[in-house]
């Protein structure tokens, strides 16, 4: 097990670089300092796109998954002009070039999110796509065979203004730092050892608060992720959305009450067994 844990270290490290950012608008200009910020609403909204079979497979099986992926990424989404995190679920069957390829294709820097690692040659994980560079990455462990892990990348967005008739008036540009957390939960001693006040879920967020997650968990567990939410909030609760349900998991959004909502989902089949899902955050 200290093996494993040096080898994920390793590679984490290796998965992330670390400039300065420089300063970002938040869309939040119009409320004072002093004021209550309301709760999230679709004014300000943002797209995650989550690609996964939802099941205990690996994503790609061969050379027409990898090019249907590429594809679409590349072409449908544009990484310069589309969502700001593209979450490749269960991206660990060997061939990590070729999704490196996409990468580079998209004008994205990535880094590799591991889910499970039992040795060197034997892991599962989520490969991530960002429009900027990390400034940190961390994997912590969450009960038997499970690691959380937590990364901080820029976040683009959009605020939309409408007039009392609902029609809208002008739409600006948003982008600010976001603490974003990912995992896959597939027993409950992982939902147990990730929330409570001692748990995985405090831990990264007493360091890097306010946190977005998103990721999947086994369909018959989902409830018990909802509670795990609520039992690690202090003064405000964690909310858990289910975002969608496959055959195995479901995509889940879990976010802090006061500052992130679920919008809503579009689906998209890329290839056999392989859908993307435009995932719509409000804040």
């Amino acid at each position: 097990m200290k093996n494993a844990k040096k080898y994920l270290s390793a590679l984490l490290a290796l998965a992330v670089a670390a400039p300065t950012f420089t300063g970002c608008d938040n869309g939040l200009d119009e409320y004072p300092s002093d004021a209550q910020i309301p709760a999230p609403s679709d004014k300000f909204t943002t797209e995650i796109q989550f690609v996964s079979r939802l099941d205990d497979a690996a994503l790609c099986s061969g050379t027409s998954d990898y090019e249907a992926v590429h594809d679409y990424i590349v072409t449908t989404l544009d990484g310069r002009n589309g969502s700001w995190l593209t979450v490749l679920d269960r991206a660990d069957n060997g061939d990590l070039r070729s999704l490196m390829g996409t990468a580079f294709d998209s004008y994205r820097w990535t880094t590799f999110a591991f889910n499970r690692i039992q040795s060197k040659t034997a892991y599962q994980g989520s490969m991530l796509f960002v429009n900027r560079c990390l400034t940190e990455s961390r994997g912590e462990a969450c009960g038997a065979g499970c690691y959380v892990t937590g990364l901080t990348t820029g976040m683009k967005g959009v605020r939309t203004d409408k007039n009392d008739l609902g029609e809208v008036t002008g739409t600006t540009e948003v982008s600010f730092d976001v603490n974003v957390l990912t995992a896959r939960f597939e027993t409950a001693d992982q939902i147990s050892a990730f929330g409570g006040g001692d748990g995985v879920l405090r831990s990264f967020y007493d360091t890097n608060m306010p946190l977005l997650m998103i990721g999947t968990v086994k369909n018959d567990l989902f409830e018990s992720l909802q509670a795990a939410g609520q039992s690690a909030g202090t003064s405000y609760g964690f909310n858990v959305f289910e975002v969608s349900k496959g055959s195995q998991y479901t995509i889940f959004l879990l976010t802090e009450e006061r500052f992130w909502g679920f919008n809503k989902v579009e689906t998209e089949t890329i290839a056999n067994g392989i859908e993307s899902y435009r995932i719509s955050v409000m804040w």
